[in-house]
């Protein structure tokens, strides 16, 4: 599987993630545009790509992660707020597999 890498705006600027609690843990979601678009995928416009780290209810996104996932290279995923969407469900279901 290939490797996310998210485009930022410029490099000084840090990523934003955005946070939800859920059953314990925290869901953490950073999304960029992807930097290298898959000209495989059809249609047209922007290709959007998430990271998703899960830790421990209030530890924040940058600590000791418990599980985390990237978004498949292989989708396409056309706004920001639908790969932000994705990109929750996604840490659902991490936390899920963490509790069984």
């Amino acid at each position: 599987m290939d490797t996310i890498t998210l485009k930022r705006k410029s490099p000084a600027e840090p990523q934003q993630w955005k946070t939800q609690e859920y059953h314990g843990k925290q869901i953490h979601v950073c999304t960029a545009l992807r930097s290298n678009k898959n000209e495989g995928l059809p249609g047209h416009g922007q290709q959007w790509d998430f990271k998703v780290r899960i830790t421990e209810n209030g530890a924040g996104p940058t600590a000791q992660e418990c599980a985390s996932a990237d978004s498949d290279p292989e989708s396409f995923y056309s706004t920001q707020a639908v790969t932000e969407d994705l990109g929750f469900v996604k840490g659902r279901e991490l936390v899920e597999g963490i509790k069984l």
